[in-house]
C-alpha cells in the first residue's frame, strides 16, 4: 500500500490540491493528514472539506484544537490568534465538531503518526532536536514515525549505537536495526529556502518500507487573505517584497530548510517579520572564527515566549559579510549555520519578539565547529 502523508495545510486548499494531484500521479492509494488543517490561511471551510474528502486518517494539530475550542489560544502570536477567531466564524458547527474529534496521534500501517510529538501528543511539543527525537523514539515501538508541526522537512535516525542523528530530507528504505522519525514538512505554509518556498509531503510504501520526499512549487498568493481590510492587504505585499518569504508564516519555530542533496545550508527568513523585536537584546555573544571552522551553532534554549535569533558574520574590518541568518525560536535552536567566506567573527543576538514578552534565555552557548 502506498500512502501520501502530509501536514500543516493551514487553510490553503490550493496548495493541498497540487499535493493530492501529484500524489495520485505517483500512485498514492491512501492519504494521511498529520494535522493543522486550519489556522493562518484564507479558506478554512474549503480546506476542511478537501481534507475530509481525501484523507483516510486525519490528526488534529494545535491550530485545529484552538479553533475547536479545546486549546487555549492565549499564547498564540497575533496573526495566529486572529486566524482562530476568523476561522471559528467561517466554519460550520459540523466542521467544528469534526475538528474537535480529531486525535493528536495514531498508529496505522505499521507506523506511528503525530502532529507534534509522541511523548505527550496533546501538548503539541516539537520534534526539533536530536534530544527531542530520542525522547520520541523511546515513546513508541514503531520503526517509522511521521510528524509535522515545525513546517520543516527533515529526518532523525537511530541505530544500534543508540545515538540519534539529524538528517536532511532524503529518500530511503528502512533498514533492519534502524528507526526513523520523518518530518513531512508543510503543504500550506512551507518555510522559505533562499527565496523559494516549496510545499512538501512524503510517499510511504508499506510493502517496501520505502519513504520518498516530494517537493512542489508553492504560490505565495495562495496565502493572501480574501476580503481583507485595506490596511492588511497593503501590509502583506510589502512584507513579501521585503522578505521574499511568507508574511503570514508564524506560530511554529522557523528553521533553515534544505532540499534533498542540496549540499549547502540555506538561511530561513523570520516568520514573525511583521512583529518588531524589542530593541534591547536579551543576550548577545561574539565568536572569533579560527581558520578551518566551517559552521557555527547558537545552542539556544528559551522559555516563556518566542525570541528572534540573529546570526551575523563580520570580516576583519568589522563589516558584515553576506550569509547571516535570522530565525524565530520558540523553544530551542541547535542547527548549524554555514560560515561564509571571509568571515572572521560570528555575532549571535537574541531579542524578544515584543517588549514585555516574558521571554527568558535558559541556555546560550554559541560554538564554532570544524
Amino acid at each position: 500500500m502506498r500512502y501520501a502523508i502530509f501536514s500543516d495545510v493551514h487553510a490553503n486548499p490550493a496548495a493541498l490540491g497540487k499535493v493530492v494531484s501529484d500524489a495520485r500521479r505517483c500512485g498514492a492509494e491512501k492519504f494521511v493528514c498529520l494535522g493543522d488543517t486550519v489556522g493562518y490561511g484564507p479558506l478554512p471551510a474549503e480546506a476542511v472539506a478537501a481534507v475530509r474528502s481525501v484523507a483516510d486518517l486525519v490528526l488534529g494539530g494545535n491550530h485545529d484544537a484552538a479553533v475547536a475550542g479545546t486549546l487555549d489560544a492565549a499564547d498564540f502570536i497575533d496573526l495566529a490568534g486572529e486566524a482562530v477567531t476568523r476561522h471559528k466564524s467561517a466554519l460550520s458547527a459540523d466542521d467544528i465538531a469534526w475538528l474537535k474529534g480529531l486525535p493528536p496521534a495514531a498508529e496505522a500501517a505499521g507506523a506511528a503518526f503525530a502532529h507534534g510529538d509522541l511523548t505527550d501528543p496533546g501538548a503539541f511539543n516539537y520534534v526539533d532536536s536530536e534530544d527531542a527525537a530520542a525522547e520520541n523514539f523511546a515513546a513508541t515501538d514503531a520503526q517509522i514515525a511521521f510528524v509535522g508541526h515545525t513546517h520543516v522537512p527533515e529526518m532523525f535516525i537511530v541505530g544500534a549505537s543508540g545515538t540519534v542523528h539529524r538528517l536532511e530530507p532524503q529518500d530511503f528504505v528502512a533498514e533492519e536495526g534502524k528507526r526513523y522519525i520523518v518530518n513531512v514538512g508543510s503543504v500550506g505554509y512551507p518555510r522559505e529556502n533562499n527565496g523559494v518556498c516549496l510545499s512538501s509531503y512524503v510517499l510511504y510504501d508499506t510493502d517496501e518500507k520505502a519513504v520518498r520526499f516530494r517537493f512542489l512549487p508553492f504560490s505565495v498568493a495562495s496565502v493572501m487573505q480574501r476580503g481583507a481590510a485595506p490596511a492588511r492587504r497593503g501590509l502583506v505585499p510589502a512584507v513579501v517584497a521585503v522578505l521574499a518569504a511568507l508574511a503570514l508564516l508564524a506560530g511554529a519555530a522557523v528553521y533553515t530548510m534544505r532540499r534533498p542533496n542540496s549540499g549547502e545550508q540555506a538561511g530561513a527568513a523570520p516568520a514573525e517579520a511583521v512583529q518588531t523585536p524589542a530593541e534591547k537584546p536579551l543576550a548577545e555573544k561574539t565568536l572569533d572564527l579560527e581558520p578551518g571552522c566551517r559552521t557555527v551553532k547558537a545552542n539556544l534554549l528559551v522559555e516563556g515566549a518566542p525570541v528572534s535569533l540573529d546570526i551575523a558574520f563580520l570580516d576583519e574590518a568589522g563589516e558584515k559579510v553576506s550569509g547571516g541568518e535570522n530565525h524565530t525560536v520558540k523553544r530551542s535552536w541547535k542547527k548549524k549555520t554555514k560560515i561564509p567566506a571571509g568571515a572572521r567573527k560570528a555575532v549571535f543576538t537574541v531579542r524578544g519578539i515584543q517588549k514585555e514578552s516574558g521571554a527568558r534565555v535558559r541556555e546560550f552557548a554559541p560554538e564554532a565547529l570544524r
